[in-house]
C-alpha cells in the first residue's frame, strides 16, 4: 500500500474511534450507567485511538522525513508490532487472555523488535568481504537463539527456580556469543571502510543511524547483564 493510503486508513480509524467514544459517553452519561462493559467499550475505544495515533506518527514519519529509510525491515516489523499490539491489548481488556499473560507477550514483542534492529543493523555490512558475511551469518544464528531461549524464561512462573542451572549456562553462552559477533562486525567493517574511504556515510547522514546503534548497544549490554544475572540467580537459589 501507498503511504497515502495507509495515512487515510488510520485517519478515518482515528476519526470513527473518537466518534464511537464519544457516542458511548454521551448515551452513557444520558440513558445508561457505568459498569464493568462501559469501562471496556471505553477502553477498546481508547486502545484504538493511542494506536491509530502511533501508526500514523510512524507512517508520516516514514513519508516526510524519511528516518527509517534504510531499516525497512525493522521497520516493517514494528509496523507488525504495532498491529499485534492492538490485538493483545484487546483480548486484555476484555480477559480472553490473562493480563499476566498480556504482559509476557509484550516481553516477546520487545525481543523481536530489537532482534529485527540487530539483524537489520549487521545486514548493512554485508557484500564488503566474504568472512564478514561469515560472522554476520553466524550472529543471525545466535540473535534467533538467543530470542528463543528467553522465550521459556518469559512464559515459565518462576523459572529461576524452576528451569536447570545449565540452561542459563548455556543461554548465557549464547548471548555472549551473540554480542562477540556484532562487536566484531562493527571493527572489521570499520577496517573495510578505513580501506575505502569513498563508501563512508556522508556526516550528514549519519545521525539517525548512530542513534539506532546506541540504541543496539545498550540493549546487547542490558541483554548480556541480565542473562547473566540470571544465571547467578539460578545458582544462588537451588
Amino acid at each position: 500500500m501507498k503511504f497515502a493510503e495507509v495515512k487515510k486508513f488510520l485517519m478515518f480509524d482515528l476519526i470513527g474511534s473518537l466518534v464511537l467514544a464519544a457516542l458511548v459517553a454521551v448515551g452513557t452519561v444520558l440513558f445508561g450507567s457505568f459498569n464493568e462493559v462501559t469501562w471496556r467499550v471505553f477502553g477498546t475505544l481508547a486502545v484504538a485511538v493511542v494506536h491509530s495515533l502511533i501508526s500514523l506518527a510512524f507512517v508520516w514519519d516514514e513519508s516526510e522525513k524519511n528516518n527509517f529509510y534504510k531499516f525497512p525491515f525493522f521497520t516493517n516489523t514494528l509496523f507488525v508490532i504495532i498491529i499485534l499490539s492492538f490485538v493483545t491489548m484487546i483480548f486484555g481488556i476484555w480477559k480472553i487472555v490473562p493480563a499476566e499473560t498480556i504482559w509476557k507477550i509484550y516481553q516477546t514483542y520487545f525481543y523481536l523488535g530489537f532482534a529485527s534492529l540487530h539483524g537489520e543493523i549487521l545486514s548493512k555490512a554485508m557484500g564488503k568481504e566474504k568472512y564478514i558475511d561469515s560472522i554476520i551469518y553466524a550472529n543471525f544464528g545466535f540473535i534467533v537463539g538467543v530470542v528463543l531461549l528467553l522465550q521459556p524464561i518469559v512464559y515459565v512462573t518462576n523459572a529461576v527456580h524452576v528451569l536447570p542451572e545449565i540452561y542459563f549456562r548455556w543461554l548465557a553462552a549464547v548471548a555472549i556469543i551473540d554480542a562477540t559477533l556484532s562487536i566484531l562486525t562493527v571493527i572489521f567493517f570499520r577496517l573495510y571502510q578505513n580501506k575505502h574511504p569513498e563508501l563512508k556515510v556522508p556526516s550528514a547522514n549519519r545521525g539517525h543511524v548512530s542513534i539506532w546503534v546506541w540504541v543496539l548497544v545498550v540493549y546487547l549490554a542490558y541483554q548480556v547483564l541480565s542473562i547473566t544475572s540470571m544465571m547467578f540467580a539460578g545458582s544462588m537459589f537451588r
